[in-house]
Order: C-alpha cells, then structure tokens, then sequence
C-alpha cells in the first residue's frame, strides 16, 4: 500500500519517488495513531493524494473523482507558470479534506523538493490528525 496517491498527467515529468518517500518518512516520524488511516483496501488507504495535471479543468476534475471516495483526503495541487491553476479552480474540488498548492519551476526542478521538507518538517503534531500545516484554498 502506498501512502500516497498521484494523479498526473504526466507532462511536467516530476520524479515522484522522492517526494513520495519524503512522505514515507514524514508518517514514519509522526506520533503514533497521528497519522490519517481509512482501513480500506490498495489506493483507498491512501493519505495523501497529490494531483499534478497541467490543465485547470482536469486537475478538478481529478481531484473530485478522488474526493467523491474519500473527501476527507489531504489534496497537493502542483502548478506552473503555465498551466493557470488558481484559487478559483480549487474552490471548485468538493469533500472537506484540505488542500495545498505548490509551484513548480521547470528550471529548478529541486526546489519543489526543498518546499515539500521545508512544509513537512515544518508540522506541529499537536492535532489528533496529524498532516503537514496546509493553507486552507476555502
């Protein structure tokens, strides 16, 4: 079971193993019974989704499908510079979990390394659900 979940198009060609493993490390560190558990069977017991799609609409759209199983789910959004994806579009993404945008700079592919430890260390496990300080997009 993967306690990530990406939903990508794959244009921007993001290496995900990192990221998925700073998440890895992430929950391993977390308090014990801090971390979202659902129970449920392959990609349902996911805890985090991170949804990478260049268009505006399909990044919704994406989002919801995922949300319509588990709308508690903690969302990332990955943008650019080109793709437009704004705050607009994520008040759009049904469910109550909480969602996150980040940017992605083809020219310095590192940094959305550097923002993903720098957002996760940056966690207080002070809530019975323990997930990375997230701006609510609401």
């Amino acid at each position: 079971m993967e306690p990530i979940t990406v939903l990508s198009d794959g244009k921007r060609r993001i290496a995900y193993e990192n990221i998925i493993q700073l998440f890895r490390n992430w929950i391993e560190d977390s308090p014990s019974g801090s971390a979202i558990e659902t129970h449920r069977g392959s990609w349902e017991n996911s805890r985090y989704c991170i949804v990478d799609y260049q268009i505006a609409e399909e990044a919704v759209s994406a989002a919801n499908a995922i949300r319509a199983f588990m709308p508690q789910i903690p969302l990332l959004v990955i943008t650019d510079f080109k793709s437009l994806i704004r705050k607009r579009h994520l008040q759009q993404i049904t469910g109550t979990g909480e969602m996150k945008m980040i940017l992605w700079n083809e020219q310095d592919p590192n940094h959305l390394i550097r923002d993903m430890e720098n957002w996760l260390h940056s966690s207080v496990y002070e809530s019975p659900i323990a997930i990375p300080p997230i701006l609510s997009m609401r």
